[in-house]
């Protein structure tokens, strides 16, 4: 399985398709079976949902599967010709077994609501930054926004409270442009060789351990 995907212990089964579909003219019962457990099959093996096939992408033995699927390779590749001719299999140069409509049927209402969800979060982020705006018009405001989405969208950084991310990085902002004029004519100034540059600096992280 590829690293990173855990795979759900359950599927959806489109019940009319089951009961009434092609898949009952096409397959013996036992072939209907196999069916099924080839979709439930597709959901935990390989890195892909939907794919019967090993962690590199790559098909598998077909004896391997019909163990797997406690058949006879026979039965197994009967099932595959028929699906096949059906458009319900797609087996690409590989190998690898699609099982085309896997996603369709396995798409929740969750899924569907999405992108609406993600839309208006995006929305309301983008209000609280016009709101909080006002309270650090002492700042390079809109600098320091550039660097706050650079710094965020790089690498493998995932936000989980953009907001409360957000206000921490303005106030660090705060700190270092207070810290950077306090220093300057102090009694305790230090020389200009031991304080780097502003342009040094990418984030405010960097400045704190610069300063550490």
């Amino acid at each position: 399985m590829a690293r990173g995907r855990k795979p759900r212990t359950w599927i959806k089964v489109d019940c009319e398709g089951i009961l009434r579909g092609s898949i009952n003219y096409l397959l013996s019962l036992d072939g209907q079976a196999i069916w099924v457990k080839m979709i439930a099959l597709s959901e935990i093996c390989g890195g892909r949902p939907g794919y019967i096939e090993d962690n590199n992408q790559k098909g598998l033995p077909r004896d391997y599967i019909a163990q797997e699927l406690h058949c006879t390779v026979e039965l197994f590749e009967s099932v595959l010709e028929k699906m096949g001719s059906d458009g319900a299999i797609a087996i690409n140069g590989s190998g690898s077994i699609h099982l085309v409509n896997f996603h369709h049927y396995q798409f929740s209402e969750y899924d569907r609501q999405k992108p609406y969800r993600d839309k208006k979060k995006a929305v309301n982020f983008e209000e609280y930054i016009e709101e909080i705006r006002p309270e650090y018009a002492d700042l390079n405001f809109d600098n320091e926004l550039k660097k706050f989405h650079l710094y965020w969208s790089e690498g493998n950084r995932k936000l989980q409270r953009p907001k409360l991310a957000l206000r921490n990085w303005m106030d660090k902002a705060r700190d270092f442009k207070r810290d950077k004029k306090g220093g300057q004519g102090g009694a305790h100034q230090q020389s200009p060789r031991a304080i780097p540059k502003p342009h040094e600096y990418t984030t405010i992280e960097d400045y704190r351990r610069q300063r550490a």
